[in-house]
């Protein structure tokens, strides 16, 4: 007999997990914006209450949605080597992490592979990989974040007799401050099953490849929509919550809302003026609308309002024919990387223009590119070395070298 796979870490390769339950909108738009269902299409009560505690908590839909698959990645696991979820221990974390790390990511499994570009290779103009065909780290440590977080609520909400199955990092007892995290020589930063995520660069466009994408943009709408998020480093969120009456030319700002703010709250952004004047040569094209109409509509068949995947596709087809894989958020690097690289913006100039909540993450692009140290260095190999010194005059080379030695 094959031994069980969720017994024999080795084997939990072979383990096949059914795709049972759904994650579907809610009922009410006024309430939780998601719930779960299982095999036969019921509300899933438990992973209901989370939901709604989240939501009443101000989590956004897009983190609930995110969240609620999360859960049902692992409910579909559990079932799959048939656990209870409230019997659920740290060594089924362990298999379902493995799991993931051996098996390939069916969303990366496309149809349309002819031409592409074999998965995980590094694009020579961007100098991006693209993406791998497996589960990534960051992903991985997302998945347990959010199902850590729901047996927290779990035993909290006093749900039966269970307790966290996924493993915090460890702490020992410090004289200094209580209760404090290792040092990292006695025990290791991250918890146990986290995986290590390399920390990378931010990757901004050269002004050479910016032109080159810009030119093979086909659309007024799509030079406008380009403009826009490389002059004011909008996020995809925030470019497609742009409504027209909520446009200000004559200060050149615009109000958005900005990301996982889901009350309708907005911001005012400034726009430079060229993106402004692509924004009115886009606008100038289409029949005057509503105030709250959205800036960006799609420009084939009826004008419908530009979604998220739609927005990918502009730059995906600049990528075919450019032999690129920037991104929508290569974009705003490219902002940030700019306003870093302009000795006259202060650190909290650069805070409040790359909306960032902490520092920190401004502190990220202060680091020098790879190609300017890539010319510091090209500058420092070429540069002639200096000349030997000269005595001055009246003074006698002889009689200085039987002074100091060497050669004058």
């Amino acid at each position: 007999m094959d031994p069980d796979p969720k017994q024999d870490p080795l084997r939990v390769e072979m383990l096949i997990v059914p795709r049972v339950g759904a994650v579907v909108p809610g009922v009410d738009p006024r309430s939780v914006p998601w719930r779960m269902l299982d095999a036969d299409g019921m509300d899933v009560g438990f992973a209901g209450a989370w939901l709604q505690d989240l939501w009443v908590s101000g989590y956004s839909p897009g983190t609930l949605r995110s969240y609620a698959y999360d859960l049902l990645g692992w409910l579909r696991f559990l079932d799959a080597v048939q656990v209870e979820w409230t019997a659920a221990s740290r060594e089924d974390v362990r298999d379902w992490v493995l799991w993931h790390r051996v098996r390939g990511n069916s969303q990366r499994q496309r149809k349309d592979v002819e031409g592409r570009p074999p998965a995980g290779s590094v694009n020579v103009k961007t100098g991006k990989s693209y993406l791998s065909g497996s589960y990534s780290k960051a992903y991985i440590n997302h998945m347990l974040s959010s199902v850590s977080g729901f047996y927290d609520f779990a035993v909290e909400a006093g749900m039966g007799p269970l307790r966290n199955p996924v493993p915090k990092a460890r702490r020992v007892l410090s004289a200094d401050n209580g209760w404090a995290a290792a040092p990292a020589r006695v025990l290791p930063k991250r918890a146990p099953y986290r995986q290590k995520i390399p920390e990378k660069a931010p990757r901004a466009l050269s002004d050479e490849l910016y032109d080159e994408v810009f030119a093979a943009l086909r659309s007024t709408r799509d030079r406008a929509l380009i403009a826009v998020a490389v002059g004011a480093g909008l996020r995809a969120s925030e470019l497609l919550s742009m409504q027209r009456g909520r446009l200000w030319a004559d200060s050149f700002t615009a109000e958005v809302t900005p990301k996982g703010n889901h009350d309708g709250d907005r911001v005012l952004v400034p726009i430079p003026p060229p993106a402004f004047v692509w924004i009115a040569r886009y606008l100038a094209e289409r029949p005057v609308g509503p105030p709250d109409e959205p800036v960006w509509m799609t420009v084939q068949g009826l004008p419908r309002p530009l979604t998220y995947w739609a927005l990918r596709q502009v730059l995906e087809r600049v990528n075919r024919v450019v032999g690129t894989n920037v991104t929508m958020h290569d974009l705003r690097h490219t902002f940030c990387m700019r306003l870093a690289a302009d000795e006259s913006m202060s650190m909290t100039d650069m805070q409040h223009l790359m909306r960032h909540v902490s520092i920190s993450s401004t502190q990220t692009y202060l680091r020098p590119r790879m190609d300017d140290l890539v010319a510091k260095l090209q500058e420092h190999w070429n540069r002639p070395p200096a000349p030997a010194p000269m005595p001055a005059t009246g003074y006698d080379p002889d009689d200085l070298r039987i002074l100091f030695g060497g050669t004058l």
